[in-house]
């Protein structure tokens, strides 16, 4: 895969998915209908398969998508969501997203969570100078280290949170899923929040760890030479606020949008910023190990 050639793939891909929205639009397609769900939700898989690929390698993104996509589904499966389990904090899957998990969770669930951690994976490794030139890395196992990722995990479960904000609504509106006993956002538990940061802390958690037994570390696309495709994710993360978007106008849920703005809006300036502020110059470390 050359690096010129998946560069332009991934920005293609990024015009096919606004290019599918105009024509589903002049073409009078619902956009609540479950093939075009899936198809939007294949494209930005496709984005970040290519971007995981340059930036983990092979294996290691196959690795990363088995975490991502298994946790996220155990959880769902099992009505967890955190805590939010133990306080009656539970959603009902309807049909509109597809064939289900042993009849209970759309397989596109997991595959959406998966997608979203790596785009928050890879914004906070950002945000923590946690990208390196190289994948070749040494660094100190200790109970200080655990609890610095730990705390890492928390900054991303915060970052897929706001995400929720305008996700939940919209889909309730839609009729993709919806909440037994209702809650205080928007009919939205607020136990639901808890359960994406802790999803999310967990994911990120065990896939460092993993790293770290690897002795790998995620790296810049483009190695000593600066580029912006690694920024590409904060991309992904603003055109999902769009199409959410678009969907709460559709479906006459306004309202969120602008506390997802707000929210999104200030984690991908503090990534963009960070990036500049931090990428190493030519043959120098991101960070070194204490």
């Amino acid at each position: 895969m050359q690096k010129m050639n998946s560069n332009i793939i991934m920005i293609i891909l990024l015009v096919v998915i606004g290019v599918y929205f105009v024509l589903g639009n002049m073409l009078n397609i619902p956009r609540s209908e479950t093939f075009f769900i899936i198809g939007c939700i294949l494209l930005f898989f496709g984005i970040v398969f290519i971007h995981g690929w340059k930036t983990l390698g092979p294996r290691d993104l196959l690795v990363f998508f088995l975490i991502a996509y298994s946790i996220p589904l155990l959880y769902e499966y099992a009505n967890g969501l955190g805590f939010g389990g133990l306080v009656g904090c539970t959603c009902i899957y309807s049909d509109l997203l597809g064939p289900k998990f042993l009849g209970k969770v759309p397989y596109v669930i997991p595959l959406v969570w998966a997608i979203s951690l790596y785009c928050t994976f890879t914004m906070t490794n950002i945000i923590f100078n946690r990208i390196r030139i190289t994948h070749k890395f040494e660094e100190v196992v200790s109970l200080q280290w655990f609890f610095k990722i730990v705390g890492m995990g928390i900054v991303a479960g915060l970052i897929m949170a706001s995400w929720d904000l305008i996700i939940d609504p919209v889909m309730v509106a839609m009729g993709a899923w919806s909440w037994i006993n209702g809650g205080s956002y928007y009919g939205i538990p607020i136990w639901n929040y808890e359960g994406w940061i802790e999803i999310t802390a967990v994911t990120f958690v065990v896939y460092s760890i993993y790293l770290r037994i690897q002795k790998k570390s995620q790296v810049y696309i483009g190695g000593e030479k600066r580029s912006s495709y690694t920024l590409l994710v904060v991309v992904l993360y603003l055109t999902a606020l769009i199409v959410y978007g678009i969907y709460a106008v559709y479906e006459q849920v306004m309202y969120v949008i602008p506390w997802a703005v707000m929210t999104m809006g200030s984690f991908a300036v503090i990534v963009v910023i960070q990036f500049y502020r931090s990428y190493p110059k030519v043959g120098k470390e991101v960070f070194s190990v204490e």
